[in-house]
């Protein structure tokens, strides 16, 4: 009963990862898309100014891309701490697999998930002064 806990845990686990992991790949795909329109807006409004367009419509799209380029970052922001997250989710599976014995792990076929998730968490790691930043923010809210 025990072990089916732990694999049912575990499961649980990787589950949340895998979903988590998805979500922020769409994220990087739209983050790109949105980087993309705002240079296009960039080189519209470098375009215009060549033109000689009058200063309030260049003006009114100038206040465009400052609105754009503030959210493209606090959400970049906000993907940078979502990757932090998921790699302490990662860090977490990964030591749910230290409860396993090794007989267990090969019972069970979990090799190459935690392989896979050790890949994943060495790739997406934090640099220390990144982390250093993100837990001193969580502390402060």
């Amino acid at each position: 009963m025990k072990n089916k806990s732990k694999v049912e845990n575990l499961n649980n686990s990787i589950s949340l990862f895998i979903g988590v992991r998805n979500m922020l790949a769409d994220n990087v795909k739209d983050l790109d898309e949105f980087s993309d329109s705002i240079d296009e807006l960039y080189n519209d409004i470098e375009r215009l100014e060549r033109l000689n367009t009058p200063e309030y419509q260049l003006n009114q799209l100038k206040q465009k891309y400052d609105i754009k380029a503030r959210t493209y970052n606090q959400l970049f922001d906000a993907h940078q701490h979502n990757l932090i997250t998921l790699w302490k989710l990662s860090k977490y599976i990964l030591k749910q697999f230290k409860h396993f014995s090794e007989d267990e792990i090969k019972e069970y076929k979990l090799n190459d998930i935690q392989e896979s998730i050790q890949e994943q968490s060495d790739n997406i790691k934090p640099k220390f002064i990144d982390l250093l930043k993100y837990d001193i923010k969580h502390i402060k809210d």
